[in-house]
């Protein structure tokens, strides 16, 4: 069980990733920890760009791999004027190689949770995120 301390953080999260199962586990996920107001989905690089800069998340949970835009184009697109602060993205891939890692840190990205993980790994990694930001 989720400590009760963090049913005061509210915000809320942009799952980005063009795998609809996967947006469905990590919006359950987010449910279950019940510290969200919202939880939106965007399917491809494109949608998630408007979104971002139509509105601020507590959370952004990142794929890198995706049509129209990737998630490395995404991280590129964010900077000091935008909504949305980088500490709040967590990249989410089932690959990290070398070289995308390292271009994902020159973003800013800090925030990492490589695929597959478990729910308890989810929210382990998202608690801490909140808490430090």
């Amino acid at each position: 069980m989720i400590p009760d301390k963090k049913k005061q953080l509210r915000g809320d999260v942009l799952i980005i990733d063009d795998d609809a199962s996967i947006c469905e586990i990590l919006k359950g996920y987010c449910e279950k920890m019940g510290c969200f107001r919202n939880i939106l989905i965007a399917h491809d690089g494109s949608m998630a760009s408007s979104k971002l800069r139509n509105q601020k998340f507590a959370l952004i949970l990142l794929d890198l791999k995706m049509p129209k835009k990737s998630g490395l184009d995404l991280l590129r697109e964010l900077d000091d004027k935008s909504l949305n602060s980088k500490k709040s993205i967590v990249v989410i891939s089932g690959t990290f190689d070398k070289t995308a890692v390292e271009k994902i840190i020159a973003t800013g990205i800090k925030s990492f949770l490589p695929k597959p993980f478990t729910e308890a790994d989810f929210q382990e990694k998202i608690l801490k995120l909140l808490t430090i930001k």
